[in-house]
């Protein structure tokens, strides 16, 4: 693959300003205290700049959850990921469900201070459509991650329920209640998610 230009470096090192910037906003002053002027302020640009390279406060919002989703500002989905698609390599369905739960614990940790921050925007139409769009998205990919333990899953348990019983499970709410309100350690919690996910969603042995 070429190397990028010297113009596509420079746009690259701009989007990543806006979207630090703003990251950095959100979270010490909220979503809706934000303005498209502070965002450029703080990365040192034009505010017709940000307009010109995310198209709103919400596209700004939303690259960065997607950026925070998979953990670098690589364009590879996370489940075309290394670390993803080695899970299918696993004999064993229970190490299989450990490591699927493992990722999304990580995903959890990573969206989760910005998670508060959509919902807090909720009101604006294009925050609510990212907020719908983000856990449609999240279904899909607990789906995906489920549908490697078919066959493997207790009895009477499809692969749909299977996924939901996950998505509820390893959420940004229950994060926040064990980790952000009970103190729980972030390896608590993960090990809670993965215990709990092999009690609901594999044969008893």
């Amino acid at each position: 693959m070429a190397s990028s230009t010297p113009r596509q470096q420079r746009a690259l090192g701009t989007r990543s300003r806006i979207r630090d910037a703003a990251r950095e906003l959100f979270l010490t002053r909220g979503y809706t205290a934000t303005t498209i002027p502070d965002i450029a302020r703080a990365a040192g640009v034009a505010h017709q700049t940000v307009y010109f390279t995310y198209g709103s406060k919400a596209g700004v919002l939303s690259a960065i959850v997607d950026g925070a989703i998979v953990g670098d500002l690589e364009p590879v989905p996370l489940l075309q990921r290394p670390q993803v698609r080695r899970i299918a390599t696993l004999a064993d369905p229970r190490k299989r469900l450990e490591r699927a739960v493992a990722v999304l614990c990580d995903v959890t940790q990573r969206v989760a201070p910005l998670y508060e921050i959509v919902r807090s925007g909720a009101n604006d139409d294009e925050v609510r459509a990212l907020l719908d769009r983000h856990e449609a998205q999240r279904w899909e990919t607990h789906r995906a991650l489920v549908s490697l333990l078919d066959g493997d899953l207790r009895p009477g348990l499809d692969v749909d329920e299977a996924a939901d019983r996950l998505y509820a499970l390893v959420s940004h709410d229950g994060y926040w209640l064990l980790v952000q309100r009970r103190g729980w350690s972030r390896q608590r919690w993960r090990s809670y998610a993965q215990q709990e996910a092999a009690l609901q969603l594999l044969p008893v042995r």
